[in-house]
């Protein structure tokens, strides 16, 4: 069995920041193990980039950005997929209301942005990720951050206007819609 040898600086950094990314790491996951799982997966990151990790300026951000990444990695490893011939589905599809149609725009019209306006919406808009958190982990700073999110919300709604023919009231709230149109 091969002996790995403990680097002080990925010791100090795990020892000030572990509880902290397991915060972070439960909050997505909700489940304990699977946290604790992700969470030694962050740690084997480091000792196996021990070199470059010791050079960092600021390992937290490292081990945070990382420990996104994980857990980005694991939902897309753990994506069940299901063949579409062997659903018994209706011949109609069941109605929706007008905001389960929104919702369900908004999921589709999500995968047509650009992939930084996709990351941004999903964290912030969706997940309920803080911008501050969002900016730190990315090494960003705030107001990027914030101008990069406001961007990223007008390219959806104007996505949304064309997939899902939204119309806005004077306020500029959604009046109606809709549904699902086809995807360009």
């Amino acid at each position: 069995m091969a002996h790995i040898t403990k680097t002080p600086c990925i010791e100090d950094a795990w020892q000030a920041h572990h509880q902290e990314l397991r915060g972070f790491l439960l909050k997505y996951c909700g489940d304990r193990d699977a946290a604790d799982e992700l969470l030694q997966r962050v740690y084997a990151k480091a000792l196996a980039d021990r070199a470059t990790f010791c050079q960092l300026a600021t390992p937290k951000a490292w081990l945070f950005k990382v420990a996104k990444h994980q857990w980005i990695d694991e939902k897309r490893r753990t994506k069940t997929w299901v063949d579409a011939d062997d659903l018994d589905l209706p011949a109609e599809p069941p109605s929706h209301s007008a905001i389960d149609s929104l919702a369900d725009c908004i999921a589709n019209a999500l995968p047509y942005c650009p992939p930084e306006d996709a990351d941004i919406l999903y964290a912030c808009d969706l997940n309920g990720v803080k911008q501050a958190d969002y900016a730190y982990l990315n090494g960003l700073t705030l107001p990027a951050t914030k101008a990069r999110l406001r961007r990223a919300r007008i390219r959806l709604r104007e996505r949304l206007i064309e997939q899902c023919q939204i119309i806005f009231d004077e306020q500029g709230r959604v009046c109606c819609h809709r549904g699902l149109a086809n995807a360009t």
